[in-house]
């Protein structure tokens, strides 16, 4: 499945201003990588999830490293192939190419990550998962999405879905936008759906985004807490994106249907935007760029500057990525490689 995704720009050109940063430490998974977490309670804790396709078989495996100085291997679980992965307090969600979404309890002391369930929820490639208290939505390759209720284990799909591929979907969490979940999918739509009534609020058309739309990213309590109805995207185009959620009166913010976001701002970050994980600390954001490794972004004011670039050993595909206090992990794909570096780094290119 993940040969689909080299669809994008082939333009391998790094963004003239930006200053590359100082890498601390790189080493290769066994399997190829696609999504890097750290556990919020202990961020010496890091999880990879891996993707292997090889003669029509999709396997993988969940990784646990322990990370000081250097991370070490100290387990790997055996799955089926696993595109994304999430933690919320001691519980762990996988998104799998089986069509599951499989629900783990992680306990620190022991390093144990014991599987509670597994939920089959769709008939094909699950490709993203997200938390909002006792929910996960999931969304799938055939274009569905679907909302999970952990309180009693019942799951049923939104009755709007992508034409293609759905790659990506963010819960809004302030103020209106709580009760919103967004998806984006590989027709180039981004579709906001109200989770009280499961209906349609608004897609968007080819006007917004010029490729497959595979990150979103909403303002949250502790990242961009002063622009709560902003949505950031990213997609294939290699377009990074803020739009503005808001109706035209500013003290009266709401989503009404048919009434689609404006883009305040978008700028061509040289690789498909893959993934947009917001900083623990501050209001950094850290782009995977797919084929042209990742990006530091900052926000000034209710704009966004692109500060640093790194790629290094990140030969191929750049798909995940996490903050560990104020350095940064990314993987690359087809070579197996994963980096640790300082955003805050600047080295002559």
């Amino acid at each position: 499945m993940l040969e689909h995704l080299d669809h994008g720009s082939n333009t391998f050109a790094s963004h003239p201003i930006m200053k590359s940063c100082e890498r601390l430490s790189v080493f290769k998974t066994i399997l190829p990588p696609c999504c890097v977490k750290y556990y919020p309670q202990d961020p010496t804790i890091l999880f990879i999830s891996t993707y292997k396709l090889e003669e029509g078989k999709k396997f993988g495996t969940i990784d646990i490293y322990k990370h000081k100085d250097e991370p070490q291997l100290v387990k790997s679980i055996d799955t089926s192939a696993i595109l994304d992965l999430k933690i919320q307090g001691d519980r762990v969600a996988t998104a799998h190419s089986d069509g599951k979404v499989v629900l783990w309890k992680f306990e620190v002391e022991d390093l144990e990550l014991t599987q509670i369930n597994d939920f089959h929820m769709f008939e094909d490639t699950v490709t993203s998962v997200n938390f909002r208290d006792d929910k996960v939505v999931a969304t799938c390759t055939d274009g569905s999405i679907s909302i999970l209720d952990l309180n009693d284990g019942t799951f049923g799909e939104l009755p709007t879905r992508h034409d293609l591929e759905c790659w990506i979907s963010e819960f809004g969490e302030l103020g209106e936008m709580s009760n919103v979940v967004f998806t984006g999918g590989d027709d180039s739509k981004m579709i906001a759906h109200d989770l009280r009534t499961q209906e349609m609020i608004w897609q968007t058309g080819p006007r917004f985004h010029d490729a497959g739309v595979v990150s979103i990213l909403s303002a949250k309590p502790t990242w961009n807490s002063n622009n709560p109805n902003q949505l950031w995207t990213g997609s294939y185009d290699d377009n990074l994106r803020i739009m503005d959620l808001r109706l035209m009166d500013p003290q009266n913010p709401s989503l009404m249907t048919g009434w689609l976001p404006k883009t305040l701002q978008q700028e061509n970050l040289g690789g498909g935007v893959w993934r947009l994980i917001p900083s623990n600390t501050d209001n950094r954001v850290l782009a995977c760029c797919m084929y042209d490794g990742a990006r530091i972004v900052d926000i000034k004011d209710d704009k966004f500057e692109v500060t640093r670039y790194f790629k290094r050993d990140h030969e191929s595909m750049c798909y995940g990525g996490d903050w560990k206090d104020n350095i940064v992990t990314t993987c690359s794909f087809y070579d197996n490689v994963v980096q640790v570096w300082d955003p805050e780094s600047s080295i002559d290119m």
